[in-house]
């Protein structure tokens, strides 16, 4: 049985901004982003416990193209991506860091 993936607010305000920061360096970028984030989603639908946990019951699963990670954790058959961070941003921001 399928798990259930929720992009919680915050992080679809990350994914908008990075969409929106790709698109402005080249035109149909953002979209390959947003194709990335959605593979890995249907990846963490199939198998969340796939990737490593970090502290706490957070996890985090990087995207193949891009320097981004969703950091998510698990409740149930409910996968809940809390972050989509870039990888040079402060780990103080990043959940279970």
């Amino acid at each position: 049985m399928p798990f259930e993936v929720h992009l919680e607010k915050p992080a679809q305000r990350d994914l908008r901004l990075a969409f929106e920061w790709y698109e402005a360096k080249q035109t149909g970028l953002g979209a390959e982003l947003l194709r990335s984030v959605a593979a890995l989603v249907e990846l963490l639908s199939r198998d969340p416990q796939r990737f490593r946990r970090g502290l706490g019951a957070y996890r985090s699963a990087k995207l193949r193209r891009f320097p981004y990670a969703l950091h998510y954790r698990i409740e149930g058959q409910h996968v809940h991506v809390l972050a989509c961070v870039h990888f040079r941003q402060s780990p103080d921001r990043w959940p279970g860091a």
